[in-house]
């Protein structure tokens, strides 16, 4: 490990990079990570999320109430002055920043050794990745739609802006590097799909400074994608919501209970992107690539893993779903939400008895007490 003192590791997404594995690594370890010199922070109420929110000052698009997230990046600050060895503070939502947001950020961190990290993936893995992460965050539209609306990088349209600003990756390390020596930014790239996911927490022990051997990950399905049937049935039921389900009652019952629950349990063909956008897609990566490497970063793993491979099975269109696949199951989703439901059901009933019978003990000795205060 580095011997610098206060040493801060600034983990900023990008988004669907492998942030949640490593985030819950991290958090898997963090008192074994204290005792060897590196602090995870945590604290009430989700503290790193609320600092990223903080940050961002979007805190009503998640539902939550400015008191409860104002302050919460000074905190997480602070506890990296005190902390006389490596802190990391990691969080994707940090990545969509603007530039006048990470300077206000930074100030916090003034005098501090400072690095900045980002973890990155090829842009036809992330294309797919964040039209799902999308889905599972309340939106509406099918892969096409997305392609034609987001995709094609239209910069009048505000979803288009929102994804170019988290997922373009040049562009978020000019805006993030741009308050640290260009040898104090890292990028870790990601390794290939279907490779070992300890691969990724290696390269990420490596920025930081511990032994990744010596911890265990935690489990690599914490944010699992899914297959084409199972997005396509969430897409759907978004739209039957109608919005009638916001923030932050959406995030837990429909993307924690819904889909991370019920819906990883099937496994349908994962989406792949169409063939024909990969030609465009290989040249963004491979102008990634040149740029990062122009940049003069630290780099982390193989810059040529920026470069989308087309997959050599046949996979489906993300909207080329099986409507009986889809039907079946919604109808076996629908089964565990009724069994789940009746006994929910009954766990109420039991309290309502409960709460029944302490009101009249509650009510007998009281009786009791004045009887006995007349006496």
């Amino acid at each position: 490990m580095s011997e610098k003192a206060q040493r801060v590791l600034l983990h900023v997404g990008v988004p669907k990079s492998g942030t949640t594995f490593l985030q819950a690594s991290l958090a898997k370890n963090r008192a074994e990570l204290r005792e060897n010199g590196v602090l995870y922070p945590d604290g009430k109420q989700d503290l790193m999320f609320r600092a990223a929110l903080d940050v961002r000052g979007n805190y009503k698009a998640w539902g939550r109430k400015r008191s409860v997230v104002v302050g919460s990046w000074d905190e997480i600050c602070h506890k990296a002055r005190r902390f006389p060895g490596t802190t990391v503070i990691s969080h994707e939502l940090l990545a969509a920043a603007t530039s006048h947001q990470i300077a206000a950020a930074m100030t916090m961190l003034a005098g501090l050794d400072v690095h900045l990290v980002a973890t990155a993936r090829d842009p036809a893995r992330q294309a797919t990745a964040e039209w799902q992460e999308g889905i599972k965050h309340g939106r509406t539209q099918t892969f096409e739609e997305f392609r034609e609306r987001v995709l094609a990088g239209d910069s009048s349209d505000d979803a288009a802006r929102r994804f170019a600003a988290a997922q373009d990756l040049p562009r978020v390390l000019a805006r993030w590097g741009g308050a640290v020596p260009p040898e104090n930014v890292h990028v870790v790239c990601c390794p290939p799909p279907d490779t070992d996911r300890h691969l990724l927490w290696a390269q990420l022990a490596d920025v930081v400074g511990f032994d990744a051997d010596a911890y265990d990950v935690a489990d690599g399905a914490a944010n699992a994608s899914l297959g084409v049937v199972e997005i396509d049935l969430l897409r759907r039921v978004n739209v039957a919501l109608g919005g009638r389900l916001v923030q932050p009652e959406y995030g837990r019952v429909v993307k924690h209970y819904l889909a991370k629950r019920l819906l990883t349990a099937h496994r349908s063909a994962r989406p792949c992107l169409p063939a024909e956008m990969y030609d465009d897609l290989v040249r963004v990566g491979q102008q990634w690539a040149k740029e990062i490497d122009r940049a003069g970063y630290t780099v982390h793993g193989d810059l040529e893993h920026l470069v989308p491979v087309p997959p050599q099975d046949s996979r489906p269109h993300p909207d080329d779903v099986d409507p009986h696949a889809e039907v079946a199951t919604a109808a076996s989703v629908l089964a565990e939400v009724l069994v789940e439901l009746e006994q929910t059901q009954a766990r109420v009933a039991e309290l309502e008895a409960d709460t029944k019978k302490l009101k009249k003990k509650r009510k007998s000795l009281k009786r009791k007490l004045a009887e006995a205060l007349e006496v």
